[in-house]
């Protein structure tokens, strides 16, 4: 994924972060998964305000404005809330595992 950003290849790219939506729980589990969080910047914007990542995953740009994080949550939105109802609720359930699994790597980060 960093690498794929790094050198501007998209359809990597977005297999990355498809992948890793699709499988969410299952990244969430793995200590080096969290480590990884703690690389990234942060989210943008006020999570409690936004139902849409700002910056959609493969739009132009450089590589160093795309946000990973955003486009994560893009991404598993579009797994997890395909109806728009259901968008807003699955939108404050990833920042609220995202936000507990920062919480969680920060801990691990810590002991060690």
């Amino acid at each position: 994924l960093f690498r794929s950003c790094r050198y501007g290849v998209l359809k990597i790219r977005e297999y990355c972060l498809d992948t890793m939506a699709c499988n969410l729980e299952t990244f969430a589990d793995t200590h080096e998964f969290r480590a990884m969080l703690l690389t990234l910047p942060p989210p943008s914007g006020d999570s409690s305000l936004r139902t849409t990542a700002p910056s959609a995953p493969g739009a132009g740009g450089r590589s160093d404005q795309w946000n990973i994080l955003d486009d994560l949550r893009e991404k598993w939105l579009e797994v997890e809330a395909a109806e728009l109802d259901k968008r807003d609720e699955s939108a404050l359930l990833f920042d609220k595992r995202l936000e507990m699994l920062m919480h969680i790597a920060e801990q691990e980060q810590n002991q060690y």
